[in-house]
């Protein structure tokens, strides 16, 4: 039976069921709210759609969090003005800006040169991100 408990001796492996847990959690609840309210595209197109403010912000030596909240921002602003102005559904405006920002950001970093981060693991996630130890040093298990 030690062959199941073994991995989470490993400090990466806490935090990645810990970030598993957490996101799970939260994505139930958010994704229960998206759905109900016909909107089930917005969650991909939003993690997509935030790479031009990630690549900006990694560009001009910004956090890269604020690069993401502002270009969500635009997202979201954008996705409810082109419904209302529009006339066309959700799932439609969210459609356009995520096909749209996601290219804006993929020419920013395509003609950037080179990046000194790695924005692959910003576009599709990294579970031990943002976690920096969960188990106490070795001095206090002892």
């Amino acid at each position: 039976m030690t062959w199941l408990t073994d991995p989470l001796t490993a400090d990466f492996m806490l935090r990645a069921l810990l970030g598993g847990v957490l996101v799970a959690a939260l994505c139930a609840v958010v994704g229960t709210w998206v759905v109900v309210r016909g909107m089930a595209f917005l969650g991909e197109a939003m993690a997509h759609g935030m790479l031009p403010g990630v690549a900006l912000a990694s560009l001009l030596g910004l956090p890269v969090i604020l690069g993401a909240a502002v270009s969500a921002m635009a997202m979201s602003l954008g996705v409810g003005r082109i419904t209302r102005r529009g006339r066309l559904s959700h799932d439609t405006s969210i459609g356009l800006l995520f096909v749209g920002m996601l290219a804006l950001g993929v020419i920013i970093v395509s003609h950037s040169g080179s990046f000194a981060t790695d924005l692959t693991a910003i576009l599709f996630g990294d579970v031990r991100f943002g976690f920096r130890s969960i188990r106490s040093s070795p001095e206090s298990r002892q």
